[in-house]
């Protein structure tokens, strides 16, 4: 029987197809994905309707669940790999509540249709960048992000995809989304690519959470319509 490693309540199965000695090692340690379980822990609420983008093992949504308790949460993820990954770990951690989604989200300017998903030996890096080196080409189907809102009335924003947030936002249609919990990758982005994801998020209405940021990972809230008359 292999290993399952436990983090923080959240018990992963230790498949050394997905999960590098690295990421293990930083798993027993209570390190992997820290900024966000701390960051979550601060405003997550129970009744929230979450959707992650970039679910990468499913550890986030398995935590927001088991220890937060939140019951609705939608994972969205491009590698198909990791789309089965994540559901063996939901079903080791009792979490049935949550759908699995295999695609990628797009702005409103974009089209919908198959996407060139480039996977990379270290899962966090793949991306629809095929500019570095990769592993493999998957083709995903592509959904904007304004038709997952509406489709599941989300109200929170997890967003982890590898500097695709960059162009994420500008445009899209954020209705009803009241948080945006978002992983900045400065190192594909810039920034310049920094400034483009603020600057959108500012326009529809969010501003920066110091008290929850830390780091790379940054809460942004809407803020109501009658302050900003």
């Amino acid at each position: 029987m292999s290993e399952t490693l436990v983090t923080h309540g959240v018990q992963i199965p230790f498949d050394p197809a997905i999960i590098t000695e690295k990421i293990a090692k930083s798993i027993r340690g209570d390190r992997y994905e820290l900024e966000e379980v701390e960051g979550t822990s601060k405003f997550i609420e129970s009744t929230d309707r979450v959707i992650e983008l970039g679910a990468g093992i499913g550890f986030i949504s398995t935590f927001v669940m088991t220890r937060l308790g939140v019951q609705t949460v939608v994972c969205v993820e491009a590698d198909p790999n990791l789309c089965e990954f994540i559901k063996v770990v939901h079903a080791l951690n009792g979490t049935s509540q949550a759908t699995v989604r295999n695609c990628v989200a797009l702005n409103d300017n974009e089209e919908e249709g198959t996407k060139r998903f480039y996977v990379r030996e270290q899962f966090w890096s793949s991306s629809l960048d095929g500019e570095s080196p990769y592993v493999s080409a998957v083709d995903v189907p592509g959904v904007k992000l304004s038709s997952l809102i509406r489709e599941f009335s989300a109200n929170t924003l997890i967003v982890d995809i590898e500097g695709g947030e960059e162009h994420l936002f500008a445009p899209a249609d954020l209705t009803g989304i009241d948080k945006i919990f978002l992983e900045i990758h400065t190192r594909k982005i810039k920034r310049i690519g920094i400034k483009r994801c603020f600057d959108a998020l500012s326009e529809r209405g969010f501003a920066y959470d110091q008290q929850v940021s830390r780091g790379g990972s940054v809460l942004f809230r809407r803020i109501p319509k009658w302050q900003l008359k």
